[in-house]
């Protein structure tokens, strides 16, 4: 199964416009629809106290609790 975690996201406001959606409004329109465990406020991205997932290492994601957890070493 698939998931979708997003970080968290600083001067994200919604300008005037083609920009006037708010991030939760963007998520919701965009991952929402897939049906797939989703949730935003990870420890992710461009931020100063981070947590790095791997590319292709299995992981569990806890959408409801806000949990990722990898399932094997990213490293061999």
């Amino acid at each position: 199964m698939r998931g979708f975690v997003f970080g968290s996201c600083s001067e994200c406001q919604p300008g005037e416009g083609y920009g006037s959606l708010t991030l939760e409004e963007v998520l919701d329109e965009h991952v929402k629809p897939l049906g797939i465990p989703a949730y935003e406020g990870a420890m992710l991205g461009h931020q100063d106290q981070q947590f790095t997932v791997p590319v292709g290492v299995e992981v569990e994601l806890d959408a409801a609790a806000g949990t990722i957890q990898m399932l094997e070493p990213a490293v061999l």
